[in-house]
């Protein structure tokens, strides 16, 4: 006999599990578009080009804002 409500559990737990996993990597990929910003604003600094170095720290702002809401 199928015990539905165990294959629902599991369903559940499955589910949960791949929603916390995408959150995970949302997460990593978050601080690493972060970081590489921080990087391209040092890199950009160095080499004289302002108009990039501004961008490259309003993306990195941008991602800062997000992963603090």
């Amino acid at each position: 006999m199928v015990d539905v409500k165990a294959g629902l559990e599991e369903f559940e737990a499955t589910a949960a599990g791949k929603a916390q996993a995408a959150a995970d990597d949302l997460r990593r990929v978050e601080q690493e578009v972060v970081a590489e910003a921080q990087a391209s604003v040092d890199d950009f600094d160095a080499m004289g080009r302002e108009q990039d170095a501004a961008e490259a720290a309003e993306t990195a702002f941008t991602f800062e804002e997000a992963q603090n809401q």
